[in-house]
């Protein structure tokens, strides 16, 4: 218990009764630029390519959406409501 308390005080950041979490991120150099995706949890990604964001299976539980980029792009690999959040 111990060590999971110090992982989640190292990811997160407290101010009152807010926790905002830093996602993990990779990028990738491409021919056309580069793309930069976000590991939300789950299977929920955001994808940053091109001024353009792409989210994939949005689920609020995961994250505050209200905080992120707004999407200009939303893909739902399936319904099921670990995946699909209305």
């Amino acid at each position: 218990m111990k060590r999971f308390v110090i992982t989640a005080i190292s990811i997160c950041l407290i101010f009152g009764n807010t926790i905002a979490v830093e996602f993990e991120k990779d990028s990738f150099k491409t021919s056309k630029g580069d793309l930069e995706i976000t590991f939300i949890g789950h299977g929920t990604l955001m994808m940053e390519f091109d001024g353009k964001i792409i989210h994939v299976d949005p689920v609020s539980r995961y994250a505050d959406y209200t905080k992120l980029p707004k999407a200009d792009l939303i893909l739902i690999t399936h319904e099921h409501g670990d995946h699909l959040d209305l």
